[in-house]
């Protein structure tokens, strides 16, 4: 029997979305990401899969689970093999037989997050008292809200300070298991002692590690968490869950290296900050960045080691862009660090330096051309060549490394062959792009977009969730390929909660927690400011809401057909059209006329 602790900890190690990609081709949708789903057919994605909440759900078929789940449904494995492929792929044991109770609770990641989280409480309410830290935080222009949105907080000079907090201090094998405590020759004492402690969070939001940075002279200047079974510093990085709403608002993410870079960044208004932690940036910890955002800028220090740390960088984002993906470098004045910098310099200009940054592929070449010398000689190009080949197999993304391939044969004047096959999309130069004449028929008929259509549903259902019908979700799902152009994504997003949270016979109030517990504190303010005014929350009468609830829907159909009009006629006529794209087109004809005589 497999412990359900492993199985606890496997699935936080693991992210769903890396296993369902290997088999099924994800798109981005707002905070989710969707497809058609796997197990059964349909046209129309309906398939959703949430890298916060980690389980997929289809809205067709209403198949539901986690990543276990999946290869079980997806592969037919059992779940044993299942629990095996996942323990591989994270570099994990599965157990064969049921462990000593010790053992499992260094396995039990309940008790591990508990202890991290009230020594995280511990720390901050320490840094009250503590004025040497924060005189230290003041020298370094950071207020009271930055700390207490990173939970910053004090580590005494006390050398058992923690034993304050846990009453089995001297007996816990998770303060052991979770760093915060050493043991030698029998005797404990805290790990962390007159420091300034940043406790780090997962993508979660779980504290899983600490980090500490000395006030006075010390070494080493940062001390951070020993690896865990629930931290390796590899995957994670610093800061994510701070700035997670700013991330998806800015749709950028600059990296730096250190605490203080970002807490001092986030200080000054630049809140899509994070940081790795004190290790070169890793594959993993690129990729699961741009599965968040598309747009990563790194930010390193004005020297040398600046310098080299970027390459290092590049390096490891290389295999990791996909095409559509932006990743740049930005580098400071020597002897200028990002703390250093939006202190002295404010954060117009840093964002105007932001603004400026580097391209990747002007980073790589540029580094390139040092290395090989003058690119005039025959060595110049050999070298060059030698050290691009390397590095243009490792890019995945066809249209980056097409683009890069032909700088560099400008540039050297070798040939493409060179670096070996590269795949051409084929040109559809027999497609004629220009203006087709349309019956008149569609010319009358045109496409009228109601910008606010969905922001009056979410409006109505925040008033009054009893109107939510049973299939108004997946009347939802099926008309937004058709319709996705004319709204944000957020608001697809947000309808999409809504209608799941009316179901759930959850009332007002309710929903309007729920909604801000699950990260859309950002845009749901703006409409229940809207529906209080508009509908007094509960003051308006429902029998009169009810009838704009099933206009609205109607006007949403009448977009849906209007646009799969259009993309029928978009590039022909309709002599052009088959026998079936004409019966389809004669259908959505009549049921727009008889919409109209409704």
């Amino acid at each position: 029997m497999i412990p359900q602790t492993f199985i606890d900890e496997l699935l936080n190690r693991i992210d769903i979305v890396d296993v369902i990609e290997k088999f099924v081709p994800l798109r981005r949708s707002g905070a989710n990401l969707s497809a058609c789903c796997p197990f059964h057919e349909e046209k129309t994605p309906s398939f959703t899969v949430s890298q916060q909440k980690q389980f997929y759900h289809c809205f067709g078929c209403g198949a539901h689970g986690s990543a276990i789940t999946f290869l079980m449904e997806h592969q037919g494995l059992g779940f044993i093999d299942s629990v095996e492929s996942l323990a591989n792929q994270a570099g994990m044991q599965v157990p064969k037989n049921q462990r000593s109770d010790s053992t499992e609770l260094k396995k039990d990641s309940t008790a591990y997050f508990s202890a991290t989280s009230r020594a995280a409480s511990y720390y901050k309410r320490k840094l009250k008292g503590a004025s040497v830290a924060i005189q230290y935080l003041k020298g370094r222009a950071i207020d009271g809200n930055i700390a207490a949105k990173f939970l910053v907080g004090y580590a005494s000079n006390n050398w058992q300070e923690l034993s304050n907090e846990f009453n089995d201090y001297e007996s816990s094998s998770v303060l052991l298991e979770a760093g915060l405590v050493n043991e030698k020759d029998g005797r404990r004492y805290d790990r962390f002692r007159d420091r300034i402690i940043f406790p780090i969070r997962d993508f979660r939001g779980r504290v899983i590690a600490f980090g500490g940075r000395v006030i006075e002279k010390g070494e080493p200047k940062y001390l951070n968490s020993p690896e865990t079974p629930f931290f390796q510093k590899g995957k994670e990085v610093y800061g994510f869950w701070e700035s997670r709403s700013s991330i998806r608002q800015e749709r950028r993410i600059v990296v730096v290296e250190g605490y203080m870079d970002v807490v001092a960044l986030h200080q000054h208004g630049i809140t899509y900050a994070v940081a790795t932690l004190g290790t070169a940036v890793t594959e993993v910890q690129i990729a699961r960045l741009l599965k968040q955002c598309p747009d990563l800028i790194f930010c390193f220090d004005g020297d040398s080691a600046g310098g080299k740390a970027a390459f290092r960088a590049l390096e490891s984002a290389i295999s990791q862009v996909e095409d559509g993906n932006k990743v740049s470098f930005l580098f400071l004045p020597d002897g200028e660090d990002p703390d250093s910098f939006v202190r002295s310099q404010g954060r117009i200009t840093f964002e105007r330096k932001i603004s400026e940054a580097t391209p990747m592929s002007d980073v790589l070449l540029d580094e390139l051309s040092r290395k090989s010398g003058d690119l005039a000689s025959v060595e110049g190009k050999s070298r060059f060549a030698s050290l691009f080949k390397p590095i243009v197999a490792r890019i995945k993304a066809p249209m980056i490394r097409k683009l890069l391939i032909e700088r560099v044969t400008s540039l050297t004047g070798l040939s493409t062959v060179d670096f070996g096959d590269i795949t051409v999309s084929k040109t559809h130069n027999n497609i004629d792009f220009s203006e087709k004449k349309k019956p008149d028929s569609f010319n009358r008929a045109r496409v009228h977009s109601e910008p606010s259509v969905l922001q009056h549903l979410i409006e109505m259902i925040l008033a009054y969730p009893e109107l939510v019908r049973d299939g108004d979700l997946s009347r939802l799902q099926g008309l937004w390929p058709n319709v996705k152009k004319h709204f944000p994504p957020s608001q697809s997003e947000l309808l999409t909660e809504l209608l799941q949270l009316a179901k759930a016979q959850c009332n007002t109030e309710q929903i309007i927690g729920q909604l801000k517990e699950a990260d859309f504190e950002d845009v749901i303010g703006r409409s229940v400011d809207l529906s209080r005014v508009r509908y007094q929350i509960g003051k308006v009468k429902i029998e009169n809401v009810e009838n704009e609830y099933a206009q609205a829907w109607e006007q949403l159909d009448r977009l849906a057909r209007l646009n799969m009009q259009k993309e029928l006629l978009a590039n022909k006529t309709l002599s052009e059209l088959s026998e079936d794209e004409r019966n389809l087109y004669r259908s959505l004809e009549r049921s727009q006329s008889d919409s109209k005589r409704d």
